[in-house]
């Protein structure tokens, strides 16, 4: 027996004393041997933060010990020698690979922590491990972006929501839309996502559009609401919502992503274009004018803002805009060609709160009173901005 072999070793350890041989001899308990192995792997870990240096004779028996105790039968015992060494960098990979497949209370806190492990080996033990021990992979400090695509592609709900939620990891645009096509209707995977710092507008989008599905239906089971008249609040509350997310305007490939997205979804209609229109954002109605109508971007500006408006009426029709809403595009292109765009955030705000006061003021009879109310906020913005640059 090893307790028995190392008592000689261990009289003058620094780690294990003989009077805690002589205990296991006496006791051989699960509790003896957990308490036992919370004070090797404790020494052990010490060591390598600059505790009591160990002879090389203990450091071989340390390991040779924490190798037993990593096969003890008794599930605390394993879960002490974890607690202890999570940290440790000197834990010898293959008692943390063996550690690591163990139950979730044994493995998570070296999943979590341990330094030992490379990405290869959180790879491997992505894909054959339970979505607890994934979470715990999850939640590591830093989570590489080769280990970040293996738990989008292979790890359960839970543990993606983890990752997204870890500010450490890296996660780029093509793992969220990868964890949104697999997860399409997780509200724990939506919270993280909404949360992130960095998601692209165009999956904000379909999470915006996810939550509207999802209230609809609610709607219509508990008020008996006809189908039809929930789907067009649900649309126009969609849509004002898309709306703020493009704020002050989105950045160029941004907003291209964002318009080709929506219409691959059907949800770029021609009420969302002249709403954007209505609230001063420009740059997302000639990009949505441009895919629906299939001509290039540079073309479709050089007919929005035609001088002889011919341009604009022919693109117009060729849309299928709806005839009332034309004096009022007319009206905000007017307006546009007294504004250099490119002189930044200033300008298009004065830009926004102008189209937005002309709106409430000579084009009210075209909005509803919540739309109405959208626009009113998106001017108080405006105005924010222009103070603050001032």
């Amino acid at each position: 027996m090893l307790w028995a072999g190392a008592a000689e070793l261990v009289v003058q350890g620094a780690f294990l004393g003989i009077q805690d041989v002589q205990r296991l001899l006496a006791d051989p308990s699960p509790a003896a041997r957990a308490d036992t192995a919370a004070k090797v792997a404790r020494a052990f870990a010490n060591e390598n933060e600059g505790g009591i240096a160990l002879t090389a004779t203990e450091r071989e028996l340390a390991q040779a010990i924490i190798a037993a105790l990593a096969r003890d039968a008794e599930t605390m015992v394993r879960q002490a020698l974890a607690e202890q060494l999570r940290d440790s960098p000197q834990l010898p990979r293959s008692v943390a690979m063996k550690l690591a497949r163990d139950v979730a209370d044994v493995a998570t806190p070296l999943l979590q922590f341990s330094p030992v492990f490379s990405d290869a080996d959180l790879i491997q033990l992505v894909q054959a491990v339970s979505p607890l021990h994934q979470s715990a992979i999850a939640g590591r400090a830093k989570v590489s972006a080769t280990v970040a695509a293996a738990l989008v592609t292979h790890a359960a709900e839970p543990a993606v929501a983890v990752l997204i939620n870890n500010r450490g990891a890296e996660i780029g645009s093509t793992m969220m839309e990868r964890a949104l096509d697999r997860f399409p209707d997780s509200r724990a995977l939506g919270d993280a996502l909404a949360r992130h710092p960095q998601l692209p507008p165009k999956f904000a989008a379909r999470l915006i559009a996810q939550v509207s599905e999802a209230l609809r239906d609610a709607l219509v089971s508990r008020y008996q609401i006809p189908p039809a008249m929930a789907a067009d609040t649900m649309m126009q509350l969609r849509e004002r919502s898309l709306l703020g997310l493009l704020g002050d305007g989105a950045e160029p490939p941004a907003l291209a992503e964002l318009v080709v997205d929506l219409q691959k979804r059907g949800q770029l209609s021609s009420t969302l274009l002249l709403r954007a229109l209505a609230g001063g954002d420009l740059a997302f109605f000639e990009q949505g004018v441009a895919l629906i109508a299939g001509v290039p971007l540079n073309n479709t500006r050089l007919l929005i803002h035609d001088p002889g408006k011919r341009g604009l009426a022919a693109i117009y029709q060729r849309c299928r805009l709806p005839s009332e809403y034309y004096k009022m595009t007319e009206a905000v292109l007017d307006l546009a060609r007294g504004f250099d765009f490119v002189r930044g955030a200033a300008e298009r705000a004065e830009f926004v709160e102008m189209v937005i006061g002309m709106m409430l003021a000579d084009y009210a009879i075209l909005w509803d009173r919540h739309e109405q109310q959208w626009l009113t906020r998106r001017r108080s913005r405006a105005q924010a901005a222009q103070r603050l640059a001032a």
